[in-house]
C-alpha cells in the first residue's frame, strides 16, 4: 500500500488532529498566556503550519474536481490579501478549516471541539488559580459591589463567552435531548458563570439555550413551522436591524440612549466605527483600544468594535461580508434540509450572540461554521423518538 493512499485513507483523522492543534493554540491565544508564557508570534508560526497542513488534505487528498480545488484556492487568496489589509487573520485561518472539512463527519469534529475546549478552560482557570498566569479584576463602571472575573481569559465577557459557546456545543452534541440532571447542572453553570461574570448579555443567552433544550419539541415545531425562508428572513432582519441600530444612533434620543445603556455601549462604538471610519470593498485596518489588560477600569480612550457583523464589514470590507453572509444561509439551508434542529439551535444562537459580540468567525468559539462542508446525518426529531420508545 503506497503513503499517498494511506494519507488519503487517514485524511479525516489528518483534518481531526490539526483541529485539535488549531483550537487549542486560537484558544490559548485568547488567555494570559499571551504574552506571560508564549508570544503570538510563536503561536502564529505553528498555526501556519497546521493550515497549511488542512490545506494539504483538501487540494491534495480530497476526492473533488479540480474546477472546484481552483474555486476554493482563488477564495483563499482573495481571503489573504483582505487579511493583509485588515490585519485581521481570523476569517484568514478558519476558512481553511471550513473547507478542509469536507467530507469529515461532525459529530467528530464537535466532539474534537469539546474535549479540546473543555481542556483549556480547565488549564486556564487551574493556571490563573495558582497564580501561573494573571486574571482580569473589573467592576461595572455603574455598580462598584460586582467584582467581575476573567479567571485567566482576558475579560470576564471572554470567559463567560467561551462557557456560553461550549454549553451551545453540547446541547448540539446531545441533540437537544438532556437529561434532568443535564438541565439542573447546565442552570447551575449559568448561575455561576453569572455570580462571576456579571455578564448580563451572556447570561440572558445561555438561559434562552437553557430554554431550547427544555423544550425541544417547541424549538422543532417553530421550525417546522416557519421553515427555511422564515429562518432565513429572521436571519436577514435581525443583522440589518443590527447594523441600522449602529448606524442610526442618537444620545438626544431616549431610546437609543436607554438601548445603548443596555448594550454596553455597543451602539455607540459601531456609530464610530461606521461613521468616522466607513465601509470599503477590502476592509481596513481599525487601530482599537480593549479592555483586554490587567488594569481595574476600561482605558479612558477605550473603543471596541463588539458587533461581528459591523467589524466584518468596516475591518474585513463588503466582499469578505458577502462571503461570510453566503456561507451562513448555505449552512442554514443545508442544516434545515437535513432536519438538524441541534445545529440549527447552535447556529442561530450563535448568529443572535454575533450582534453583541466578536466571535462568529472565532473557530475557538463558534465551531458550527465547519459544519458547512462536513458529513452530517440527519436527524430524527424528539417526537419521533418518542413514538418509538412506547412502541
Amino acid at each position: 500500500m503506497s503513503t499517498f493512499y494511506h494519507l488519503k485513507q487517514q485524511r479525516s483523522s489528518i483534518y481531526i488532529v490539526c483541529l485539535a492543534l488549531f483550537l487549542f493554540l486560537m484558544t490559548i491565544q485568547l488567555s494570559y498566556f499571551v504574552p506571560k508564557i508564549v508570544t503570538m508570534n510563536q503561536l502564529f508560526f505553528f498555526t501556519k503550519i497546521i493550515a497549511l497542513v488542512v490545506g494539504f488534505k483538501f487540494f491534495i487528498l480530497d476526492d473533488l474536481v479540480f474546477k472546484n480545488k481552483a474555486i476554493v484556492f482563488g477564495l483563499l487568496i482573495v481571503f489573504y490579501l483582505t487579511t493583509k489589509v485588515s490585519h485581521d487573520s481570523n476569517i484568514f485561518y478558519y476558512s481553511f478549516f471550513i473547507i478542509g472539512a469536507y467530507d469529515v463527519d461532525f459529530e467528530n469534529i464537535l466532539r474534537t471541539y469539546l474535549g479540546v475546549e473543555l481542556f483549556c478552560v480547565f488549564v486556564i482557570i487551574v493556571s490563573c488559580a495558582f497564580k501561573i498566569i494573571p486574571e482580569q479584576i473589573t467592576t461595572r463602571l455603574d455598580d462598584k459591589y460586582f467584582l467581575r472575573l476573567s479567571l485567566g481569559f482576558l475579560t470576564p465577557t471572554d470567559f463567560a463567552a467561551r462557557i456560553f459557546y461550549l454549553m451551545t456545543a453540547y446541547y448540539a452534541w446531545r441533540k437537544l435531548h438532556l437529561k434532568l440532571f443535564e438541565h439542573l447542572i447546565s442552570l447551575g453553570l449559568i448561575g455561576i458563570v453569572f455570580v462571576l461574570t456579571n455578564s448580563r448579555l451572556d447570561f440572558a443567552l445561555m438561559l434562552l439555550l437553557w430554554l431550547i433544550g427544555l423544550k425541544a419539541v417547541w424549538f422543532e415545531h417553530l421550525i417546522d413551522v416557519i421553515k427555511f425562508q422564515g429562518l432565513a428572513a429572521f436571519v436577514s432582519l435581525y443583522i440589518f436591524i443590527n447594523i441600522l441600530l449602529a448606524y442610526t444612533y442618537n444620545p438626544r434620543w431616549l431610546w437609543s440612549q436607554m438601548l445603548n445603556h443596555l448594550l454596553s455601549n455597543r451602539l455607540f462604538f459601531g456609530f464610530i466605527a461606521l461613521k468616522q471610519h466607513g465601509i470599503s470593498l477590502f476592509g481596513r485596518h481599525l487601530v482599537e483600544i480593549s479592555n483586554g489588560a490587567i488594569q481595574p477600569q476600561p482605558p479612558a480612550n477605550y473603543f471596541y468594535v463588539d458587533s461581528s457583523y459591523i467589524r466584518l464589514l468596516v475591518i474585513s470590507g463588503i466582499l469578505m461580508s458577502v462571503f461570510v453572509l453566503l456561507l451562513i444561509f448555505y449552512l442554514l439551508y443545508r442544516l434545515y434540509r437535513l432536519n438538524s434542529y441541534s445545529l440549527l439551535a447552535f447556529l442561530l444562537l450563535a448568529l443572535i450572540s454575533s450582534a453583541i459580540d466578536q466571535h462568529l468567525v472565532e473557530a475557538s468559539y463558534n465551531i458550527v461554521l465547519t459544519a458547512a462542508f462536513a458529513y452530517i446525518k440527519v436527524e430524527e426529531k424528539h417526537s419521533e423518538k418518542q413514538l418509538k420508545m412506547t412502541t
